[in-house]
């Protein structure tokens, strides 16, 4: 008995044992080897286990407690990125930097509203902030703030947007033009500054927050003038709007109202006819 014993207890220390292994690589971007890079040991949920920094070459080297886990990658500027380890031991990593919209501190508030997208879903009452900012004479940035049920470096929610007929057929695909961090601002007290702000982040959200307060993510999904009049001029084709979200605790989908379009409508005509804030 003590034998058997014995062979088990070697059996699963060998396991673990099995899973632990050493890893290293490389950091690079466009421009070359990237210092100070953050590289975390996370599992699916994005729970952290182990954690190091690269050196100032970019190169790192440490212990992970499950070689099936994911390294993921952050570093300011640079867009996270989580890589599946698969008991691989080395890596060469190309880190992408940040979308960051041109037009920051330079759009025209045209409209900001909590009626803009509203409706029921699911029997409950859907009441979302929003508002239009107009970027050049013929692009529109829709912000639709989403508010974050976890800490992550990077804001994954909102990669694009569709725009969904009655029949779920995709009408449009606006794409989400910049890369942000969340921050704890509400949309009701949002203003440019706290935008500029989410584009680069705070250190305090790495660590993880201490206190209980909400977090937002301000995709901006950008869209043309022509796909703007399309809208207004055909009503019955903004049925329902579905957001690709990640680890967001949002709506899923958002069915917009007879008046969304009238806002829509409002907002054109103040386009045309001379494009400024809207009081």
């Amino acid at each position: 008995m003590k034998t058997v014993l014995t062979s088990l207890l070697l059996l699963v220390s060998a396991a673990l044992q099995a899973q632990r292994q050493n890893v290293s690589g490389q950091i690079s971007g466009p421009e070359g080897r990237i210092p100070n890079v953050s590289v975390r040991e996370v599992d699916a949920n994005h729970r952290v286990y182990n954690h190091t920094r690269a050196d100032r070459n970019g190169l790192f080297s440490f212990t992970v407690r499950d070689a099936q886990h994911s390294l993921q990658f952050f570093a300011p500027g640079y867009r996270t990125f989580t890589h599946k380890m698969l008991g691989n031991k080395s890596f060469r990593v190309t880190l992408e930097p940040r979308r960051t919209s041109p037009f920051i501190g330079h759009e025209k508030l045209l409209l900001k509203s909590d009626r803009l997208f509203c409706g029921i879903y699911m029997g409950t009452e859907v009441r979302q902030m929003a508002w239009v900012e107009q970027m050049t004479d013929t692009l529109f940035t829709l912000i639709l703030p989403i508010k974050m049920d976890m800490i992550i470096d990077e804001y994954p929610a909102g990669r694009q947007l569709l725009v969904l007929s009655g029949m779920s057929q995709q009408v449009m695909q606006w794409e989400n033009v910049v890369d942000a961090y969340p921050i704890d601002v509400a949309p009701h007290d949002i203003h440019d500054h706290h935008l500029a702000q989410s584009y680069f982040g705070a250190d305090r959200l790495l660590n993880g927050q201490e206190d209980n307060t909400p977090l937002y993510a301000y995709p901006h999904f950008q869209f043309t003038k022509s796909q703007l009049e399309y809208l207004v001029s055909h009503p019955n084709m903004l049925q329902r709007l579905a957001v690709d979200t990640y680890k967001a605790d949002n709506y899923w989908n958002l069915y917009p109202t007879d008046q969304t379009v009238e806002l829509l409508k409002k907002v054109l005509e103040k386009a045309q006819t001379r494009p400024g804030p809207l009081k």
